[in-house]
């Protein structure tokens, strides 16, 4: 019998080998070299990120109607991710409960995931800032709502935050309004992260001729378009005779956007593929 001891980072403590009946010593270094290698692969397995972070805000009213974030923008990606096996997170600026709103368009699934007492209890509690270890995260999830033109987007946290994600490897995935928070964002190198990435964006022809609640995009602190394209984003504006332009991916840069809450699906998709090329 030969006994050994060694150590596995993702273990956390030492493993105490023993192999019996070998008769030839060079037999015990290959059985323990063999076992070693098997158990530091399926580390290396165990230690693939599989957390995803939402950003959402706490702003919760806007032109005395209940705002925040936008239901369906919100729960379907969280239902995708959930079911994929992902742990998700959720992070707001003031943390607690956030504010949902919706415009009457719940479907069955999403009916599903709001009354599950994961979202329940994820809505209720959301985390700060100070909370998250951007190494763990393969990737940010930002759905809409208009308060994201107000805190996350002015947020120094929360902007620093997606940046270490996104430069740790992480994938970042954006609906409709919830672009406006990635406009500030910086990399170490100081550039804005969406210089040079192709994506589209929430149209301001939408938000002009369609958008009451905002006042036809009179309400709002600027306007997404213009800032985007001022810091060197590869803007694709949704097309409305060709409807195109409405979902895009950079997946050499690891950016996934929807201009609208019906993508709530293709994002969560193309955000899993990209991660699945990262590992």
């Amino acid at each position: 019998m030969f006994t050994f001891e060694y150590s596995f980072p993702c273990i956390g403590r030492p493993i105490f080998i023993v192999i019996i009946n070998t008769h030839h010593h060079h037999m015990h270094r290959i059985y323990s070299l063999l076992f070693i290698l098997l158990l530091s692969l399926s580390c290396t397995s165990q230690q693939k990120k599989s957390k995803i972070l939402f950003i959402t805000t706490n702003v919760d009213v806007l032109n005395g109607a209940p705002n925040g974030t936008y239901l369906i923008e919100f729960a379907v990606p969280f239902a995708k991710f959930s079911e994929a096996g992902y742990s998700v997170d959720l992070i707001s600026p003031k943390g607690g409960k956030i504010p949902i709103y919706h415009s009457g368009d719940t479907t069955d699934v999403i009916k599903k995931v709001i009354k599950s007492e994961l979202f329940v209890h994820k809505t209720n509690n959301t985390l700060v800032p100070s909370e998250i270890n951007a190494k763990n995260y393969a990737a940010v999830i930002i759905p809409g709502g208009y308060g994201q033109f107000w805190d996350t987007h002015q947020n120094k946290d929360i902007q620093e935050l997606i940046s270490s994600i996104y430069e740790n490897g992480g994938t970042i995935g954006s609906l409709g309004h919830g672009t406006a928070t990635l406009i500030n964002v910086k990399l170490r190198s100081g550039a804005y992260l969406v210089k040079d990435k192709t994506m589209t964006s929430f149209p301001s022809w939408n938000e002009k001729n369609i958008m009451k609640q905002s006042n036809y995009g009179q309400l709002l602190p600027y306007d997404m378009e213009v800032e985007l394209q001022k810091r060197g984003a590869n803007l694709k504006i949704y097309n409305h005779e060709k409807k195109t332009n409405y979902e895009v991916v950079d997946m050499e840069n690891r950016l996934v956007t929807a201009a609208f809450a019906s993508g709530g699906n293709f994002v969560a998709e193309q955000v899993i593929k990209s991660i699945n090329q990262q590992d």
